[in-house]
């Protein structure tokens, strides 16, 4: 039986490595997509903020007399 204080060798190693690499590149996709998501709703309210100002200050069409 082999002791977990070995370090991983060859293959094994290379499949650690690999997957920890892995590991991180999700978790920071993850926390980008979660960023973007924010920019986004940030953005689209400043959106709505600002056309509603502009329907506000529309100015009013004339009517038939």
């Amino acid at each position: 039986m082999t002791d977990k204080a070995e370090p991983l060798r060859g293959d094994a190693a290379w499949r650690a490595q690999r997957d920890a690499i892995a590991k991180r590149n999700d978790a920071v996709h993850a926390r980008a997509e979660r960023e973007k998501q924010e920019r986004n709703v940030e953005e689209m309210k400043k959106r709505n903020a600002e056309d509603r100002r502009e329907r506000e200050n529309l100015p009013e069409q004339p009517r038939p007399l």
